[in-house]
């Protein structure tokens, strides 16, 4: 198991010492579960923009391009490319 040094200011450390003595939990054990109290609260990139209404709110006109986003991207790809050697 890893050790972890952690410097708390003195209301922190007061608010610590409180909650264990009060609870009857370790030091170790309260930061343990506050790390993972806050650990859950985090949403994965993808459900905070489905949360905030992103996902799905711009139109592209494409009415296939998630289905079909490989074809897409080479579709795309490949244009760049017939115009950089057509110039160069």
């Amino acid at each position: 198991m890893r050790t972890l040094s952690v410097r708390l200011d003195d209301q922190t450390d007061a608010l610590l010492r409180a909650f264990c003595a009060r609870t009857g939990q370790t030091q170790s054990d309260a930061v343990k579960a506050g790390i993972a109290a806050l650990a859950a609260q985090i949403e994965s990139p993808a459900q905070l923009a489905e949360d905030l209404g992103l996902v799905g709110c711009f139109d592209s006109g494409v009415g296939d391009l998630g289905r079909n986003h490989s074809q897409r991207l080479r579709e795309k790809l490949a244009g760049q490319q017939a115009r950089r050697s057509r110039r160069g």
